[in-house]
């Protein structure tokens, strides 16, 4: 009897067929809804903390000339002193973070935060309320916004992250629209008196203790590493602080990072320039400034609404690209002034100059996390918020300056020259981003990374 032979079936070969841009940033939605819940604990923190913070610079000019009576040079002198430490203390402070753990960071960070609230809601003594917002105030800064910025690494995957850094900066413009929103309110119904002003103060104070209590529960996690599991931060603990910030200071990565935000400042003095000299320009230019307030809502809509939707770009674009990108609608956010003051340039400027802040600044803290070293995330966040700060001094001061030469109170005004000059002080960092880009973007390997006058780089 003759056997049958088995039938031959050929095989079938699996093909993988990779995900599109769009089929990714749809999953990356879904993944983000999976996040530890200490990601979702962050995000309420950052509202309470940033809601406090918006709320009392919204408030602090005025209940310092209208409530106090001081002048104009007291306000100046005040912002001038609160920067000033706010520099020193990211300096001394930076890797803070980075060698104690987000969870005590942001604990210290809240109850330091909560002190000068709590003291000018019952002092009313300059002095002393300058001190505390000079010492535990700045203080505080110097701990969250390195603490915040970087648990956002810690409690996320790769995958979603830009998407998760988009949503977190879409809070503070949520929670700068709710502090708003809470003085004008409390202005309309009460008096612009040290009463109306305490419930401000004291507000301000209740969401810094609300986010101490939910900063203890948070975890210290890796969690693109080992998921849900705990991770120590003492082998960073035992460094002294000098040690710690040595070991970043000496790599190349660090002096690249910081000429590519130093070249961003210069493009960011555009977007502050909404608050410094846009409501001047409206008055002396327009004779009204009434409609400012809309301008600066439609800023934060704008960017609440955009800020998702360009995560998208992150399939198609390099964060260096969108740097340059975002820049360069930037310079040309300010051209329509050109054309003379009426709400259509104005609106025109609002737009483009919001666009191009959607686009770069979620990526600008991504790429601060690319860049980093592992376990000194931090100190290169509080680089950003050092260049932050920098860049609202230098601002003020090309604001001021620019704003006596040409679009004076009294006398001719030349205003569109101005507004072409804050345009032009960009360009040459936005130059050397492009024709630098080979010595300025972090390359994908480097055989030597420390820079010459290192001892390191000598085992090299």
């Amino acid at each position: 009897m003759k056997m049958m032979e088995p039938e031959e079936v050929p095989l079938k070969e699996d093909k993988y067929i990779p995900m599109s841009p769009m089929e990714m940033y749809k999953k990356s939605y879904g993944d983000l809804f999976k996040a530890p819940r200490d990601l979702w604990l962050l995000f309420i923190i950052k509202f309470c903390l940033y809601g406090s913070f918006s709320t009392f610079l919204s408030a602090l000019a005025i209940y310092i000339t209208e409530v106090e009576g001081y002048s104009d040079g007291t306000l100046s002198l005040a912002f001038g002193l609160i920067g000033g430490s706010g520099l020193v203390f990211i300096i001394l402070f930076g890797s803070f973070n980075d060698r104690y753990g987000i969870r005590f960071t942001l604990i210290i960070g809240s109850f330091a935060a909560s002190i000068p609230f709590i003291v000018i809601s019952f002092n009313r003594n300059i002095y002393i309320n300058i001190i505390v917002m000079m010492i535990p105030g700045s203080f505080s800064i110097a701990l969250l916004g390195s603490a915040l910025e970087t648990g956002i690494k810690y409690y996320t995957h790769i995958h979603y992250r830009t998407l998760a850094l988009s949503f977190y900066s879409a809070i503070s413009y949520i929670s700068l629209i709710g502090g708003g929103l809470l003085l004008q309110i409390l202005m309309y119904i009460g008096d612009k008196d040290y009463s109306t002003f305490r419930i401000i103060f004291l507000y301000c104070a209740i969401n810094c203790m609300i986010a101490l209590v939910l900063s203890y529960f948070l975890r210290q996690l890796d969690y693109s590493t080992f998921e849900e599991v705990e991770v120590s931060t003492k082998k960073a603990f035992n460094k002294s602080n000098w040690t710690f910030i040595r070991e970043t200071i000496v790599t190349k990565k660090f002096w690249r990072f910081a000429a590519v935000i130093f070249i961003l400042l210069l493009i960011k003095i555009i977007f502050f320039q909404q608050s410094i000299v846009l409501p001047i320009y409206m008055y002396r230019d327009m004779g009204d400034d009434s409609n400012y307030g809309f301008m600066i809502v439609l800023n934060q809509v704008i960017i609440i609404i955009t800020l998702p939707l360009f995560s998208y770009l992150i399939y198609f674009y390099a964060a260096y690209d969108i740097f340059i990108i975002g820049g360069s609608i930037a310079v040309i956010s300010v051209l329509p002034f050109i054309y003379g003051a009426n709400y259509y340039t104005i609106v025109s400027y609002i737009v483009l100059s919001s666009l191009a802040e959607s686009l770069y600044s979620p990526r600008l803290v991504e790429y601060a996390f690319e860049v980093s070293p592992k376990g000194k995330e931090g100190i290169m966040i509080a680089l950003v918020g050092l260049i932050t700060i920098l860049g609202t001094i230098l601002s003020g001061i090309v604001g001021g300056i620019l704003l006596g030469d040409f679009c004076p109170e009294d006398g001719q005004r030349h205003c569109w020259l101005m507004w072409l000059i804050i345009g032009v002080i960009p360009l040459p960092g936005l130059l050397v981003l492009f024709l630098a880009r080979k010595y300025l973007e972090e390359p994908l390997f480097e055989a030597q990374p420390f820079v010459s006058f290192a001892s390191e780089a000598k085992h090299y």
